[in-house]
């Protein structure tokens, strides 16, 4: 088995010491045991310690991680949100030289996970990782389970928010629904666009199969589905069709690439505006929720 030395300060390696072999729970400590999973290849363990929906999504960033030393530096917590300096030494891809890096985590329904997209982005930015990272990830697969992942987190931080909702003051639930209906608002044009684009797709693929027709028909009810329950316009709603977007979204992603190449693009797109606005919807209630205190 590999050996890994953890270097750490002073304060992280007292409470490394303190924690024992329990379920990791402060930043310093998930992080800990994701990097040790991540060089050791343990898959689960990775996926259960980072916003990755489950272990498929896990690629240990394409990188050779044999033989490789990590240590800790500044650690910054602000909210639900931290991050913590981290380098690798003895990584192979890096000819012996030394990675400075950063590990990102969120706080999602009481517990830190590492983000495990935004901080693999943060590797990519070191010119010599970067473009070895570009040359052997499969950029669809790797973007659809993004999406996936992207999505599932920000629906977690969703329900959080509207378990929360009754114990905030009378103004700060005034505010954030105002927030939920402008959300409504965007989740509504978004589904009509995604509905246009079902229409010409099928218009544009005659040859395409009888399977696949219907996996678009059903997602075009699904959206009609949705539609109509937004109506009632409350925050749970909204969540449960931001939800069920999410499922259409992984259904249509199925679509072979033969027929469907520009439906996926598009879908790809509609996805990454999703969930930058429903991430924005999670950043604006927790600045009230935050206020609120």
């Amino acid at each position: 088995m590999t050996v890994h030395k953890y270097l750490a300060l002073p304060f992280l390696a007292l409470i490394l010491a303190l924690t024992g072999c329990g379920s990791p729970e402060t930043p310093q400590e998930v992080t800990r045991e994701f990097w040790s999973a991540v060089l050791d290849g343990d898959a689960e363990t990775a996926a259960e310690l980072s916003t990755l929906v489950d272990e498929s999504g896990f690629d240990g960033y394409s990188l050779d991680w044999d033989g490789a030393e990590v240590s800790w530096g500044r650690v910054t917590v602000e909210g639900q949100e931290a991050q913590i300096d981290t380098v690798f030494s003895d990584l192979p891809d890096m000819k012996g030289g030394e990675l400075e890096t950063t590990t990102y985590l969120v706080r999602i329904n009481d517990q830190w996970q590492v983000d495990y997209h935004r901080t693999g982005d943060e590797i990519s930015t070191d010119v010599r990782i970067g473009s070895l990272m570009g040359s052997v990830r499969d950029f669809g697969d790797s973007l659809r389970s993004r999406l996936a992942d992207e999505s599932d987190r920000a629906n977690q931080e969703l329900d959080r928010l509207i378990d929360d909702f009754s114990a905030f003051s009378e103004d700060t639930q005034e505010e954030m629904s105002a927030l939920f209906e402008q959300y409504g608002d965007s989740l509504e044009k978004r589904m009509e666009e995604l509905s246009r684009s079902l229409d010409e797709a099928l218009e544009q693929a005659p040859s395409a199969s009888e399977e696949e027709r219907e996996t678009i028909e059903q997602a075009q009810e699904g959206l009609e589905r949705q539609q109509d329950a937004l109506d009632g316009g409350d925050p749970e709603t909204i969540a449960e069709v931001s939800k069920e977007l999410a499922r259409i979204q992984e259904q249509l992603s199925e679509l072979s690439d033969q027929s469907f190449a520009r439906l996926k693009e598009e879908l790809q797109r509609w996805s990454q505006a999703l969930n930058r606005e429903l991430e924005q919807l999670n950043r604006d209630a927790r600045m009230k929720e935050q206020h609120s205190i």
